[in-house]
């Protein structure tokens, strides 16, 4: 049996509700004063602790290394799954207090599987902060060229202001180049790290880039199967049918990093051109009527589990199903 509590965590303070009574400690890196609740708990409790919270980013963060910490198992749920359980269950109030009790009532949806010690790889925090700061740079480029674009039709734009803002996206194009290098110098220190991008490297149409964010993926879920590698990149299909009434066309969930979702796009435009094997499967369903999106959706699949297997196994790609192992 377990003892569950709930958590809210925001950028100040952990609110939390052990089926009894509302407390708040304060979110500092230490967490001393909720140290001490928590081994009050262990001591007044013969029941195993599960602690019961959201992913919040940076805030989060310090919870997550506590319990790695401390052996102490815990559920970290999708924000999306806790918002329509608040909804299922009637909350119509959002505070710290609201949050902190139905997660605690999210207790009942849970099994002995979805509660464990969460896992935490430093190879993978470092190649994550990598990545995060290239998507930040990426993002920032793309506003600022549709500003160009905006202020270029609209015509009010200097050509001072317009040099000043080519001269900006050029620095961003240059620190984009130097934090993809710094990645590259990071996992080149690591053979077995370099072994593993070099496989998903094997498969043509699939880059640099591309393979660094399946690779980080890899690396921060290693347990994890086909099927759970494709609803982490939000590829899984779904459904919605009900009886004869209700039945649209199938679609992805689009639930999972679309920042995997988006370089898995750009290798499977790539693949199509430069693998043979998979170019004439684009054209015998593009001859067969199928949309060219829904064949690239399937592509995108074929790479993402074809990637993962080629990292597991620590093979290499063929063309024509055939594979080499690394040395």
């Amino acid at each position: 049996m377990y003892q569950y509590i709930g958590i809210d965590v925001s950028k100040q303070t952990l609110q939390v509700y052990d089926g009894e009574q509302d407390s708040s400690f304060s979110n500092e890196p230490t967490l001393q004063a909720f140290n001490q609740f928590i081994q009050n708990k262990k001591r007044d409790n013969t029941e195993e602790l599960v602690l019961i919270f959201e992913p919040t980013g940076a805030y989060s963060s310090t919870l997550r290394k506590y319990c790695i910490r401390e052996n102490l198992k815990a559920k970290i749920v999708n924000p999306s799954q806790s918002a329509y359980f608040a909804k299922a269950i009637g909350n119509r109030s959002k505070t710290d207090k609201v949050d902190a009790r139905m997660l605690y009532s999210f207790s009942v949806l849970l099994h002995d599987k979805d509660c464990r010690v969460p896992y935490d790889s430093e190879k993978a925090n470092r190649l994550g902060a990598y990545i995060n700061s290239y998507a930040l740079l990426v993002s920032t480029e793309t506003g600022v060229k549709n500003h160009l674009h905006a202020a270029k039709q609209e015509g009010s734009i200097t050509p001072d202001l317009l040099a000043l803002m080519q001269t900006h996206l050029e620095q961003i194009e240059a620190l984009k180049e130097e934090i993809l290098q710094q990645a590259l110098v990071c996992i080149q220190a690591d053979p077995i790290l370099q072994r593993a991008l070099d496989n998903i490297c094997s498969i043509p149409g699939v880059g640099k880039i591309s393979a660094i964010h399946l690779l980080y993926l890899f690396l921060k879920y290693p347990e994890a199967n086909r099927n759970q590698i494709t609803a982490l990149a939000g590829l899984d299909p779904m459904v919605r049918e009900s009886g004869t009434s209700l039945h649209h066309r199938m679609k992805i969930s689009k639930r999972g990093s679309h920042l995997v979702r988006r370089v898995l796009y750009c290798a499977a435009m790539s693949s199509v051109r430069y693998n043979a094997e998979w170019k004439d499967l684009y054209e015998a369903f593009l001859a067969r009527g199928k949309q060219r999106q829904l064949i690239l959706v399937a592509v995108m699949r074929k790479i993402l589990l074809l990637s993962h297997a080629l990292y597991r196994e620590n093979r290499l790609y063929e063309e024509r199903g055939k594979y080499k192992k690394t040395q």
